[in-house]
């Protein structure tokens, strides 16, 4: 499909979804550009993932309608255009929390070849800084912790690694630091620990278990 054809298809959902009146903020040149620019890279980007449900004969693909595709595309594309209207950013963000029930807002720091994964009731710190290859699954929590009585910019936030992922209801808090290649277990709950490079992680604080990780989480990106 053309990114014209795209285009038009994503202005149409995120206009549809949103409760206020966005005027002429897609039609403007500046805006089309971007979406044309941001499309493109993420289209790059997928085509690195061996992974059929990002690439298919080495060609990258957008389908809006893998909710994972529009979560990837609406977070590219807010973060771009913050600077350029920040209310047509807010209204994409807006519409991406309703179609995917994630909350990734378009302030976050994230790595190239985030992999979203039915990432539904998945809520990530804004705050917190992800690593390249980050895959997330459905009810992840990504936050600060023990902060009732703080003032928020007294909050600590994680610092996630490169090729990290976060299995189903997992949770990440604090100032925890993850390393790189690193697989969170599904039902894990980390508060201010520090895990290191290549591991498996289970369990929840104080009583984490760590093993070694045998697999490269990074190999499905080529290079």
């Amino acid at each position: 499909m053309q990114i014209t054809d795209q285009f038009n298809a994503f202005k149409a959902v995120v206009i549809a979804d949103y409760p206020y009146e966005v005027g002429d903020a897609f039609n403007k040149s500046v805006v089309i550009d971007c979406f044309a620019d941001t499309y493109s890279e993420v289209v790059r980007q997928h085509s690195k993932i061996q992974n059929n449900y990002f690439s298919r004969n080495g060609e990258g693909y957008i389908n809006l309608a893998y909710l994972d595709h529009f979560l990837i595309l609406c977070l590219r594309l807010s973060k771009a255009l913050v600077s350029v209207d920040q209310s047509l950013a807010d209204a994409i963000y807006y519409s991406c929390r309703v179609r995917t029930s994630t909350d990734v807002y378009y302030r976050i720091e994230i790595g190239d070849y985030f992999m979203p994964s039915h990432p539904i009731g998945a809520v990530v710190d804004s705050k917190a800084t992800y690593g390249k290859g980050f895959r997330l699954y459905n009810g992840v929590h990504v936050g600060p912790h023990g902060i009732v009585g703080q003032h928020f910019s007294e909050w600590v936030h994680p610092v996630i690694g490169d090729g990290v992922i976060a299995f189903a209801n997992s949770s990440i808090y604090g100032k925890t630091v993850i390393g790189n290649n690193v697989t969170i277990s599904p039902g894990s709950t980390i508060i201010n620990e520090s895990i290191p490079d290549n591991c498996v992680v289970f369990g929840s604080t104080p009583e984490l278990k760590v093993i070694p990780n045998k697999f490269n989480n990074l190999d499905i990106i080529s290079t």
